[in-house]
């Protein structure tokens, strides 16, 4: 864990690079840039292109706060100026990637581009900020997850959100809690982050089997990685401790989850069909 990644002085002022909001600037920044990038290599606008993701994500990092104005909303109501305070936490990432599709689908019409075009052109840049962003939350050391003995638990320092949780719970024990011992957790970070990678590269191996990306069958990868990455998220969501902050009741995500799955399945189904050859 490495909260700070660089510090420097600069005109006589002392600045420090955070890890969190470093690389969640850089995913804001960069995903648009690559999903671009990508949109142009599969022979689409990418001026259009650009604008139509950077809209998205403007309206996702909305549709991030509203929902989690529904999952931490105690912490709202203690203090209503976090709705609108300019900072890098307080979202929730389903409900960023829900507005932001339903956004870019919009904005795509308004574009007159293919919206299921954009949206596998889209893969590589949700892959980089997935991985970037949770890089950030790794090295920062949040969205931990609950204690575990496999080998590769994550031991954070004291001082840590990680730390702070098993402290206030009493997982350590009572040793544990004085003597300051963090027991080691579920790098419920890397697992996702993996899980994107992975359902990244499926993704684009069947987007590459149409190389000009006209076929009817257009959206089949998006859908594939949508579906695949909802499913990680789901499992994921057991390892993962619940902060005391959170007052939606436990059943939410999975719920949530599962239906976004069922629909995201049906999507696949529909658009794999479409792109299939009519026998004569």
């Amino acid at each position: 864990m490495r909260p700070e990644l660089l510090s420097f002085t600069l005109g006589g002022a002392d600045i420090t690079l955070r890890a969190y909001s470093t690389l969640y600037t850089l995913a804001f920044a960069l995903a648009p840039l690559l999903g671009a990038w990508y949109a142009r290599r599969r022979g689409l606008p990418w001026k259009r292109a650009l604008a139509v993701y950077a809209g998205a994500l403007v309206c996702g990092i909305v549709g991030a706060r509203i929902l989690d104005l529904f999952i931490a909303s105690r912490l709202y109501a203690e203090d209503p100026s976090r709705i609108w305070a300019f900072s890098f936490t307080g979202f929730s990432l389903y409900g960023g990637l829900v507005l932001a599709t339903f956004a870019g689908v919009a904005l795509a019409r308004v574009a007159r581009t293919s919206a299921w075009q954009l949206a596998d052109a889209a893969v590589p840049a949700l892959v980089l900020g997935q991985v970037l962003m949770r890089t950030g939350c790794f090295l920062n050391g949040c969205c931990f997850g609950k204690m575990t003995e496999l080998p590769w638990g994550v031991e954070f320092q004291p001082a840590t959100a990680a730390w702070s949780y098993q402290l206030t719970t009493g997982a350590s024990g009572l040793l544990g809690t004085l003597l300051g011992t963090v027991r080691p957790v579920h790098p419920t970070q890397l697992y996702e982050m993996g899980g994107a990678v992975v359902c990244g590269a499926i993704a684009l191996w069947l987007i590459r089997r149409h190389p000009d990306g006209t076929r009817a069958g257009a959206g089949v990868g998006f859908l594939a990685y949508a579906l695949g990455f909802t499913l990680v998220r789901l499992g994921n969501g057991f390892l993962r401790a619940r902060v005391n902050t959170i007052t939606a009741p436990e059943w939410f995500y999975p719920v949530l989850y599962l239906t976004l799955a069922a629909i995201l399945a049906g999507l696949l189904v529909w658009r794999a069909r479409a792109g299939k050859p009519t026998e004569d």
